[in-house]
């Protein structure tokens, strides 16, 4: 009854990464690299290739994030970390496919709305196009062409997320049977509990259709992780 709920904590958690992660890369300051083959690719996912550089873009400013909070991470968990960004970047690429598959569209004037409400290419309370250019060479080591396309992709794949999260929409019977499954037939609190459980459960349940979506995907894509080539380990 409803096993998503426990089902496929591991794939799920792939998704999961999705939501945690997007969108935090944007207005962090920091960018540096490491000493290793940074132009291989970490990973390939169909007939793109997640280059090693962009993945430790990623994981460089996601620790600089961390340590302007006051947090270090040691090595275990900056290698922990470097493989769920990874997992994650393989995930978008994936429920980027699907959403081409499903003919979403960002257009020209989306992506310039999303570009110009971005923190990190405003001065003044203003957009300024010599801090877009500026940034995105900078921080993110991309052309300006190069990183409209990530951005009108990962629009793209929250749009993706947004209709599975509607798609996952629960019933009032299924959400009082499911709560009172999690508390052992106790419904005392419903009511009091019942706005927060709902939101809880609809994103379990639009977080199994994106883990039925990879599934699938991954009979019709093919998906090689070369972490560990690359890293020599």
């Amino acid at each position: 009854m409803l096993s998503f709920l426990r089902r496929h904590k591991k794939s799920i958690f792939a998704a999961t990464l999705s939501t945690f992660f997007g969108g935090m890369f944007v207005g962090f300051g920091g960018y540096w690299f490491t000493d290793r083959d940074l132009q291989g690719a970490a990973a390939k996912v169909g007939k793109v290739k997640i280059s090693y550089s962009r993945l430790m873009t990623n994981v460089n400013l996601y620790t600089e994030r961390m340590r302007e909070q006051g947090t270090d991470l040691d090595d275990d968990k900056l290698a922990q970390l470097k493989r769920e960004m990874l997992n994650n970047m393989m995930v978008d690429e994936l429920l980027a496919i699907k959403a081409d598959e499903l003919g979403l569209v960002v257009t020209d004037e989306e992506l310039a709305r999303d570009i110009r409400a971005t923190p990190a290419f405003v001065r003044g309370g203003q957009f300024d196009a010599a801090a877009y250019f500026s940034a995105v060479r900078s921080r993110f080591r991309q052309s300006p062409q190069e990183y409209e396309r990530e951005r009108r992709k990962s629009i793209k794949t929250a749009r993706l997320k947004s209709l599975f999260y509607r798609l996952a929409k629960v019933s009032p019977a299924e959400l009082r049977e499911v709560y009172a499954e999690v508390n052992k037939g106790s419904t005392k609190n419903f009511d009091k509990e019942k706005e927060a459980f709902a939101a809880r459960l609809q994103q379990q349940k639009a977080l199994e259709l994106v883990n039925y979506c990879l599934r699938q995907m991954q009979t019709q894509v093919e998906v090689q992780n070369l972490l560990d080539r690359i890293e020599g380990t």
